[in-house]
């Protein structure tokens, strides 16, 4: 098998995805060659990647690990003699961290390890650093190769450690297939592996084990058969919530705290979660639970989960997966999944199984054939809505099953825009808002990273002005009409006000500004610039501000749209991840379940007075990462001169919509770690519009 068949993520961190599922199994089970550099290791690891390893082993494997025992400062000192290392210190000390690794060992994993080391599929040295107490510890670097010569190689924050799940780690990772930069980094990390084996990194003294540090080891292999027939893993007989996700068996106090008011309000009611916080984990641990509660009652439960995109169906199909759950995906053509969900709906009327699970993006979900099966089931039913604002159209209102007992809604934006109806209609079916952790608690909290926001002005030139002034005229006076009962104006009206707003979004001086800035932030990484949908002469603006970005400033720079495959997107956001990409250009694909938590600063160009919008787009820069502090958000605001409008449109009008939009750049700036300066400058910004009244 190839490691080009894989679907690998491209940053892989602890808070959203299980390392061994999702990356060391799959990638151990197709290699033959496994060279890894890595701070701790124990034995906690094997156990937990025994699968992959058990198949690596019987796929003809080998193993080269330069590993490193925990190292106090106190030890580093005692193992030096006149400020060196002394070789008989540090050997010592290396076979007492033997004899405590192996009478911490489980009968079985002494059994396995040993059988590894005496196959030859494992060998390992013992790094300790020369010159101060870090080196290895920051060599957090692998390589896997297959029979074919693929590589797939990873960097950053892992341990071989079995609590690594629930320390935040995480780490990038690069196929040498998808670019020429991560086949650049993989020989890298190719290279710089080697001269640790040779023993040519200057500063890393490198140990072989003895032959009686192993042979304790060895000797418990001999009375027992290769475990590797017996690593596979236990599949759970029910679905129970990932070790990787809990702290002390507990999700955070916040998730738990939603569940709990979700159980009380008789599992009913919307979790209001900003983007970032496990929106998903805190679900999928709710529905669990509500699985094993209904099994206790010996009863079975049909659990329905319904999403905007087939990308985020995915994405929670892999997560239930960790979970335990088997789901059905429900889209992309109705022969390919309604007999599937049949026979599954059967097993589950016949008692022949406990629970099933159908997934679903919203537009399935509303057609007959996914109404037709789901309403000729008559037991318990729990419906899942993510991004549970977008199910307040009322095509899908009407569709949600009013069969279901449970239900749960989860959303960062719980009220849709310039929709009331929309809005209670949610509520009524979801139920009231049991948890609300919004961006504010997230960041007081430390879920998401603090921000420094500033609000960059921008001015309409003459040609503008002028189209904005005329476009605001009509605009004036469809307002009153469109208002009044059974007027047809209101789809006129909203036209106008597209137009415009795409006139603001593609604003001629918004590229100066974006170049000048970009200019001073000097080294340019992991940015993110939003732009509009417009276009001018034919010409989109999302590829007129990627050939200034690009030419005039030379960064390597890529648009991320709706034109990318689902290939060309992992592609794109791995090179982003690893740095070879400095900057994404983006309309709207970065809004609903892509995760960038890498990105550091984003230039919003366009956006539009949508909560949901602004919302999600500062929830994806605000997630955390390794390193990663604090993020900068430069949000363009484009001004008309509203005294030049005066004659030629209500001014009033005029100024109650400069007002809605500048509650947004509120909202942003009040939240800030610069909150200061950023609601003075929104404040010279209402100056300007004669706004400080409103």
């Amino acid at each position: 098998m190839s490691l080009e068949s894989l679907k690998l993520p491209f940053y892989v961190t602890t808070s959203e995805h299980d390392p061994v599922a999702d990356f060391f199994d799959p990638v151990l089970e197709r290699a033959q060659q496994y060279d890894i550099a890595v701070g701790y290791f124990s034995s906690a690891w094997l156990r937990d990647a025994a699968h992959g390893m058990a198949s690596f082993a019987l796929n003809g494997g080998k193993a080269r690990w330069v590993i490193s025992p925990e190292i106090s400062v106190e030890d580093f000192k005692s193992l030096q003699v006149d400020g060196q290392l002394s070789g008989e210190r540090v050997q010592d000390f290396i076979s007492r961290s033997y004899e405590d690794l192996y009478e911490h060992l489980t009968q079985q994993t002494r059994e396995a390890l040993g059988w590894l080391l005496h196959d030859g599929v494992l060998t390992f040295k013992v790094g300790i650093p020369k010159n101060r107490l870090s080196g290895i510890m920051h060599a957090k670097q692998g390589l896997f190769t297959d029979e074919f010569g693929n590589r797939v190689g990873f960097q950053g924050s892992y341990n071989l450690t079995g609590g690594a799940g629930t320390n935040w780690e995480a780490f990038s990772v690069f196929c040498d297939w998808t670019s020429n930069e991560s086949l650049e980094r993989n020989n890298r990390i190719a290279g710089s592996f080697d001269r640790m084996w040779r023993g040519l990194d200057p500063n890393l003294a490198l140990f072989d084990p003895t032959t009686a540090d192993l042979e304790r080891f060895v000797s418990a292999a001999r009375d027992s058969s290769r475990h590797y027939e017996l690593f596979p893993p236990e599949k759970p007989s029910s679905p129970r919530v990932p070790e990787h996700f809990l702290t002390n068996g507990r999700l955070r106090g916040y998730q738990e705290e939603g569940i709990r008011k979700w159980f009380k309000n008789n599992g009913r009611g919307i979790l209001h979660m900003a983007t970032g916080t496990g929106k998903t984990v805190t679900a999928l641990t709710a529905v669990t639970r509500l699985n094993d509660f209904v099994a206790q009652k010996n009863g079975q439960l049909c659990i329905v989960i319904t999403v905007p995109y087939q990308h985020l169906a995915e994405q929670w199909a892999r997560e239930a997966g960790e979970f335990g759950f088997e789901p059905v995906l429900c889209y992309g053509g109705v022969g390919r999944w309604m007999e599937e969900c049949q026979r599954r709906l059967n097993e589950l009327r016949s008692k022949a199984t406990q629970h099933v699970m159908l997934i679903a993006v919203n537009a399935s979900m509303a057609d007959k054939p996914f109404q037709s099966v789901l309403g000729s089931f008559n037991g318990n039913i729990l419906f899942v809505g993510d991004e549970a604002h977008n199910l307040g159209a009322p095509s899908n209102l009407q569709a949600l099953p009013e069969s279901a007992a449970f239900r749960l809604g989860l959303t960062a934006t719980p009220d849709r825009y310039g929709d009331e109806e929309g809005t209670e209609g949610l509520k009524k079916y979801f139920g009231e808002i049991v948890l609300d952790y919004g961006l504010d608690k997230a960041i007081s909290g430390g879920h998401l990273c603090r921000y420094l926001y500033y609000p960059i002005l921008v001015h309409l030139d003459e040609d503008e002005q002028d189209e904005y002034a005329e476009l605001s005229t009509r605009i004036g006076r469809l307002f009153g009409q469109a208002a009044k009962p059974d007027s047809d104006k209101g789809e006129q009206l909203n036209r106008l006000l597209i137009k415009r707003a795409r006139l603001v979004g593609k604003a001629r001086n918004k590229l100066p500004e974006l170049i000048k800035l970009l200019k001073q932030q000097g080294e340019v990484s992991h940015t993110l610039i939003y732009c509009g949908d417009s276009k001018e002469d034919g010409q989109r603006y999302i590829d007129t501000a990627l050939a200034r970005v690009g030419g005039e400033l030379g960064l390597r720079a890529s648009p991320f749209t709706s034109e990318e495959n689902n290939d060309e997107r992992s592609r794109l956001l791995q090179q982003f991840a690893a740095g070879d990409i400095q900057a994404l250009l983006a309309i709207r694909c970065l809004d609903e379940g892509v995760d960038v938590p890498m990105t550091r600063t984003a230039y919003i160009l366009a956006s539009s007075a949508n909560p949901k919008e602004f919302v999600q787009r500062r929830g994806r820069v605000l997630r955390r990462s390794e390193g990663k502090n604090r993020a900068y958000i430069y949000d363009f605001i484009v001004v008309p001169d509203l005294e030049k409008l005066s004659d030629q449109a209500p001014s009033n009008v005029e100024r109650s919509l400069m007002k809605r939009e500048l509650a947004r750049f509120n909202e942003f700036a009040t939240l800030a770690e610069n909150h200061g300066e950023a609601l003075s400058a929104i404040t010279e910004i209402k100056k300007s519009l004669n706004l400080l009244d409103h």
